[in-house]
């Protein structure tokens, strides 16, 4: 994809059709468009608090539990604040797709959208098509033959913004979030008058019913009424949550030297963006209650009680901040301004910041609260008390502890961590990782919407450098030792009156629900990246275990046993005893399980086979004998032993998403495995 600017005030993107050769600017009435890839995915789910992978049961007594992945732990989140709280203030507090989201991902070419109509009616007719079907949209690349099934259009004009909209302004914070409320509220999305009639509108629809259509129902419609739409509001934004976690995830997890130039060469996220914008602004947060104004303006308090018939809305403290982040861009017209991202990114801050020291005051024993609560009322009115941890942690833990919250000592959170372990390096240290994964999303958010390189740094300045590079920092900050994270503080009202406000909302529901409101307030995110189970060294061990197993399904012993290498689920392969509703086993588990994608080790075979969709392909054997070779059906009988370098390929294929364009020899199952 050529990008060239004729000149430097107005930089419109140039595109190459790869079908009729022609270059020229995306335009409303012929647009261009990215050929994209579009996959269901569950691979973020995964991903546990633990670095060491889980390994394959070998034995009776070894057994895989999913409660500590992240797909079970926003589930049960979720499902607890659907039981006290408002559906619609629910579906704006969460991120869905940890279970089964919508992956995005481009080769980088570019066609226009009628072109590519040409091209599709041209491989209809085409007698020979291997592995893929036209019906469903699928097609490889004219220029590079890499699988796709879907064009994202891009948007008229730059891709990165130009100067004017990236130019910092004089105006205070104050200013700024007046104008981020005006223009949320206003109707309307894009500068350039998009409307109904033009080939543009039709196509950014079109793809948004395919982004839909990837994943099952039951993935995107969590609402307690079905068909509400606030469901479609939570996918939309939950589409972009998936695709920066995921692409987080391919740069190693974080945005250190390491990760810096291992992703991202072909992101189709800036054009995606424009299309769940558009769509998003189609439909308005329930007026009642707006997030934006909960976060920057004082309002009178009064106790959420609410009854069989009004539950009480979600109390700001237990919102998933990184979603109210993507609710606040993708609700603002676009392009977008960088002041006015800068000043959403610096208002959400104080709030993680505040949810970071209600955690760590949740966590500890009530020598250590009391003692913290004694010691930050002393500096209480210094010249910085408003930007000092140890004041603020004070005043949290004296709001907190007018309800019920502290009042049940002995619980696990309370003997989660030792008390002497609380050094004032060990508190911030524990604030910083609190926040960490919030300041590498917008990160990356910002990188993708501007254009703005991501920053080199080691682990230990991670912090520091991407909060200076987001604006959190004041220009004129001297960099001490060591770093306080609570220098980045910008509060919009004063600290003291909107923590009150914010405790406020929380008292009532924790006087009732003590235990539930302690659960909700501890939001943990330091997830580690996801893995494969762990095989054991020789292949007969497995062996051995499988081959006469019993299925748990049809209590019998399977013809052809397999076993999920995600999550050590054991099915029968083709086996009509397992069948429900005309899908056999291996089916229903991928889907249920990878949300499309399954890979199963065949244990007489020593094979594993890949599902994906409605395809499958054998991939190959990760175990090898002593010449290193594989021994398919086990038919001579060698000792074999685990290649790890092919089950890392393995596993690295599966977290980047790349089976569809590295295997090659794709059939139909026709729910037969």
């Amino acid at each position: 994809m050529d990008i060239t600017t004729a000149e430097p005030q107005v930089s419109e993107a140039v595109y190459d059709c790869v079908i009729c050769g022609q270059s020229g600017p995306s335009s409303e009435d012929r647009p261009t468009g990215l050929v994209v890839l579009l996959q269901a995915s569950s691979v973020l789910g995964q991903c546990r608090d633990n670095v060491e992978p889980k390994k394959l049961p070998i034995t009776e007594e070894e057994q895989i539990y999913p409660w500590d992945t992240c797909a079970a732990v926003h589930d049960v989140r979720l499902s607890l604040l659907q039981r006290y709280f408002k559906d619609s203030s629910c579906l704006l507090a969460v991120s869905i797709g940890w279970e089964g989201g919508v992956y995005v991902q481009t080769c980088g070419h570019t066609l226009h959208i009628d072109c590519h109509k040409s091209y599709m009616e041209s491989l209809r007719n085409d007698q020979v098509l291997q592995g893929f079907s036209v019906d469903k949209g699928e097609f490889t690349c004219p220029l590079c033959r890499q699988f796709a099934n879907s064009v994202l259009p891009c948007y008229p004009g730059s891709n990165v913004e130009n100067n004017l909209w990236q130019r910092p302004s004089n105006k205070s914070i104050q200013d700024l979030i007046k104008e981020v409320e005006e223009l949320q509220g206003r109707p309307g999305a894009f500068p350039v008058s998009i409307s109904s009639e033009t080939n543009l509108s039709k196509e950014m629809e079109s793809v948004m019913k395919d982004i839909k259509n990837t994943t099952q129902k039951k993935y995107r419609d969590y609402s307690k009424t079905p068909g509400s739409p606030d469901n479609d509001f939570l996918f939309m934004y939950s589409v972009a949550r998936t695709n920066l976690e995921l692409e987080l995830i391919h740069r190693g997890g974080n945005l250190c030297s390491g990760g810096a130039s291992t992703a991202g060469k072909r992101s189709c996220l800036n054009q995606l963006f424009h299309v769940l914008a558009l769509h998003m602004r189609l439909y308005s947060i329930d007026s009642e209650y707006n997030p934006w104004r909960k976060l920057t303006q004082l309002e009178e308090m009064n106790p959420q009680l609410g009854n069989e018939e009004q539950q009480p809305e979600v109390p700001i403290l237990y919102h998933d901040v990184t979603s109210l982040l993507l609710i606040q861009i993708l609700m603002m017209p676009q392009p977008l301004r960088k002041d006015h991202f800068t000043c959403i990114v610096k208002v959400l801050f104080t709030l993680l910041y505040t949810q970071a020291l209600v955690a760590l005051s949740v966590k500890c024993s009530e020598e250590d609260r009391s003692s913290w609560k004694h010691e930050g009322a002393l500096k209480k009115n210094a010249c910085d008390a408003e930007k000092s941890y140890e004041v603020l942690l004070s005043f949290v833990i004296s709001e907190l502890s007018k309800g019920k919250l502290y009042h049940e000592e002995g619980t696990q959170e309370c003997a989660m961590v030792n008390p002497t372990a609380w050094s004032p390096e060990f508190m911030e240290k524990y604030l910083q990782d609190f926040c960490l994964p919030f300041l590498r999303i917008t990160s990356l958010l910002q990188h993708h919407l501007f254009g703005e390189d991501l920053p080199s740094c080691q682990e230990e300045e991670e912090f520091s450098v991407l909060a200076s590079c987001l604006g959190l920092l004041p220009t004129f900050y001297q960099t001490e030792h060591p770093f306080i994270s609570a220098s980045c503080l910008d509060w919009p009202v004063p600290a003291f009156d909107i923590i009150t406000q914010w405790c406020f909302e929380i008292k009532s529901f924790t006087e009732r629900h003590a235990e539930q409101g302690k659960a909700l307030l501890i939001q943990e995110s330091k997830w580690k990246l996801p893995h494969l189970l762990q095989l054991p060294e020789n292949y007969n061990t497995i062996f051995q275990y499988y081959h006469r197993k019993t299925c748990s399904v049809c209590t019998k012993v399977p013809k052809d046993p397999a076993v999920c290498l995600v999550c050590g689920t054991f099915v029968c392969l083709k086996g009509s005893c397992c069948k429900q509703q005309s899908y056999c086993e291996c089916v229903l588990h991928s889907q249920n399980c990878g949300a499309g994608t399954g890979i199963f080790l065949l244990i007489n075979a020593s094979v594993i086979i890949i599902i994906r969709g409605h395809r499958f392909c054998l991939w190959g054997s990760v175990y090898l004998d002593a010449h290193g070779e594989e021994d398919r059906d086990l038919r001579r009988g060698k000792p074999l032993y685990i290649c790890k370098e092919r089950y890392k390929v393995l596993e690295q294929q599966w977290i980047s998403h790349t089976f569809d364009h590295i295997n090659k020899r794709w059939g139909p199952h026709y729910n037969a495995l």
